[in-house]
């Protein structure tokens, strides 16, 4: 009797031992059935195995059930693993399933990748829709406070061997309504002195040419009430064929090249200057109107190759320099907020070159700092509370313009950029600002980098004052399309 009760207690340990083997497999999502039987000898004590399938990938491990004496234990057949006789298995190793793990966590690992494949293009898509299309030659446009956009249109034409370039002026605004406000035929930036000589003197049978102006428009600048425009365009007079006759096998002649400032307001009409017969500016570049809309700032060079800065009131024709004595290698305007931010260097003083906060009404500067170097792209963010430039061809360096703290440096190929809205990210587009290339959002405290609209190339990007619109110029044509930012 005793026997037969100790038999018994083996056979029951052996079966829960089993069971508890089995109950391993449950988080693993197993299905199974117990093969519970009594071995009375050697022969009968062979393995029994039972493929057991796991969820959710069905992917079958074959689980041997191994009788040994009245004793029951699990172990995984692979395809390396002799079968063992019964009286060799170790009763007290564990289930082991590295392989198993590894097989599930490389399924999931597939699945996820193919659905971050599909998901995130998904998802970068319904960031940005496509707006307004302005489907002609835009050589230069401008987004301004109230989102209408002013933009200048290629038109050339030939006067006998003469190419001359008139552009018109368009405004429309980011749903894509547009009307014209100068047509180029009609319209000369520069007029024509009477004493000037002709550009082609003529003879008997033909008279002589009237002087021939050509013009290319650079940059639009919005006040920042929207109600006025400044552009800087290039300018020169063109010559028929005259001298030598080496001279003579060029198309045609350029004499007087100038760079000037047109002043017009919303409707293109002139915005004349008290006391001058014009409405332009000569030798002046980057301008930009103040908050009153009545007073015009822009740099002119000096002798050392820097810049300084000057003012301008067309009502009473009141011109001045602003910050005497200061010149300065670069600046960037604040205008509605009266200010602008400068790199201050000096040709006759050894020493780095300094930020410097400049209060345009008040002629008051503020000394942020100094840099080691400066490579170019001088940008305020929108807040005005941070500034960023590029130290060199691969660092762009980020400061606050209030406190103390270190500047945040990125490393990234430069390029022109501008702010986005969160004032988290820069939208840059490397290399020359001449050329075509992608634009990308680069996370300026985290490193991250996003092409912008699938990666495709633009020859020229701005981001409207309020954030929410991206327009762009396509390489060849330069067709203009407005993005809206979601």
């Amino acid at each position: 009797m005793e026997k037969r009760a100790g038999e018994t207690a083996g056979w029951k340990r052996g079966s829960e031992k089993a069971k508890a083997e089995l109950q391993r497999l449950k988080p693993l999502g197993f299905r199974a059935d117990y093969v519970v039987a009594k071995a009375t000898t050697h022969k009968d004590s062979r393995a029994l195995t039972h493929d057991l399938t796991p969820r959710p990938f069905a992917s079958p491990l074959q689980i041997r059930i191994l009788r040994t004496g009245r004793t029951l234990a699990l172990g995984k057949v692979t395809a390396n693993q002799p079968q063992r006789l019964p009286g060799s298995v170790n009763l007290n190793r564990p289930l082991q399933r590295p392989r198993l793990r590894r097989a599930i966590t490389a399924k999931y690992i597939f699945w996820a990748v193919v659905l971050c494949a599909l998901v995130v293009p998904v998802l970068g898509l319904a960031e940005i829709k496509q707006g307004a299309v302005f489907d002609q030659d835009v050589q230069a446009f401008a987004i301004s406070q109230d989102n209408h956009v002013v933009y200048a249109v290629e038109r050339m034409k030939r006067i006998k061997k003469l190419i001359v370039e008139h552009d018109d002026f368009w405004v429309g605004d980011v749903d894509g309504k547009k009307r014209k406000i100068i047509d180029g035929d009609k319209f000369t930036p520069v007029p024509f002195s009477p004493d000037e000589e002709p550009s082609d003197p003529g003879d008997s049978k033909h008279p002589p040419l009237p002087h021939q102006h050509s013009y290319q428009v650079d940059t639009l600048t919005w006040s920042p009430d929207s109600k006025r425009i400044v552009v800087k365009m290039d300018t020169s007079e063109l010559a028929q064929p005259r001298g030598s006759i080496v001279q003579q096998l060029d198309e045609q002649q350029t004499v007087r090249p100038n760079t000037i400032l047109y002043l017009m307001d919303a409707d293109g009409r002139e915005i004349s200057i008290s006391g001058s017969k014009t409405a332009t500016l000569s030798d002046a570049f980057n301008a930009a109107w103040l908050a009153d809309g009545q007073t015009l700032v822009y740099l002119s060079k000096t002798d050392g190759g820097l810049s300084q800065i000057n003012a301008l009131r067309p009502a009473d024709g009141k011109k001045r320099v602003l910050f005497e004595g200061f010149t300065f290698a670069a600046v960037a305007w604040d205008t509605k907020r009266n200010q602008a931010f400068a790199v201050e260097q000096n040709t006759r003083l050894v020493g780095a070159p300094k930020i410097m906060q400049l209060d345009l009404v008040a002629e008051r500067v503020t000394e942020l700092g100094s840099v080691e170097e400066y490579a170019g792209f001088l940008t305020v963010a929108p807040s005005a509370k941070k500034i960023a430039y590029f130290k060199d061809g691969d660092t762009l360096e980020v400061r606050d313009v209030v406190g103390k703290a270190k500047p945040v440096v990125v490393r990234v190929a430069i390029g022109e950029f501008q702010w986005a809205r969160d004032e988290q990210h820069i939208l840059l587009k490397r290399g020359q600002p001449q050329q075509s290339n992608n634009l990308v959002w680069v996370g300026v405290y985290n490193g991250t980098f996003e092409p912008f609209f699938h990666g495709l190339e633009f020859h020229s990007f701005a981001i409207a004052p309020d954030g929410e619109t991206v327009g762009v110029t396509e390489p060849g044509k330069r067709a203009l399309v407005m993005y809206r930012l979601q």
